[in-house]
């Protein structure tokens, strides 16, 4: 490094071309494709740093050419070296894993299928809240949401219907009682469309 006195001038800082390991001839056409062609704008720009490293560029020139910290060339120049072409694509992380197991999920949806009244409830359709409710009160799983259950469901081939109420009689007679308003009322609008005279 040149100084003068104290003082450091710009650019005196005499920087070697990191040793990028040499490429074999797929390799490099590879390299060339990606920049070129390559859909992943992460992986063309890994491609082109490993690309101007192999041209004898130092770090800092490919960091300014590139727009990058010169901190991020050499991890990408150093994992290129060690990985080859697999280093250069996008590594995203896989994100939280699932709570729930196959085997959970395929008990969720066997109690799904089974009617609840098979299992002593007092109602015949299942509801998303109803079932989540039975699955964490029978320690099936420890807490679910409506939705997530409901996903779960659904790629498996499920969906719970809205479920519709209604009274039910417990009238022995009503069957009888029943049919006899249905024809007193059919009469009555037969009468009401004939014409009067």
């Amino acid at each position: 490094m040149r100084s003068r006195g104290n003082v450091h001038l710009p650019g005196d800082i005499m920087s070697h071309p990191i040793q990028v390991r040499p490429v074999t001839e797929e390799e490099g056409t590879a390299l060339k494709r990606i920049v070129r062609k390559g859909r992943d704008a992460i992986a063309r720009k890994r491609a082109a740093c490993v690309l101007s490293a192999l041209g004898g560029l130092t770090v800092p020139q490919i960091a300014k050419a590139q727009l990058l910290h010169e901190t991020y060339v050499r991890k990408i120049l150093n994992t290129f070296n060690r990985d080859g072409l697999s280093s250069l694509g996008a590594r995203y992380g896989k994100g939280r894993p699932s709570r729930f197991t196959d085997e959970l999920c395929q008990k969720m949806v066997d109690t799904a299928l089974t009617p609840p009244d098979q299992l002593g409830l007092p109602f015949g359709v299942w509801s998303l809240p109803k079932l989540r409710d039975y699955l964490v009160a029978h320690r099936i799983v420890s807490s679910i949401s409506d939705v997530h259950l409901g996903r779960i469901l659904r790629r498996r081939g499920l969906s719970l219907q809205r479920t519709k109420t209604w009274k039910q009689s417990n009238d022995p007679d009503y069957a009888r009682k029943k049919a006899s308003r249905d024809r007193a009322e059919s009469a009555v609008e037969s009468h009401a469309a004939s014409p009067c005279l």
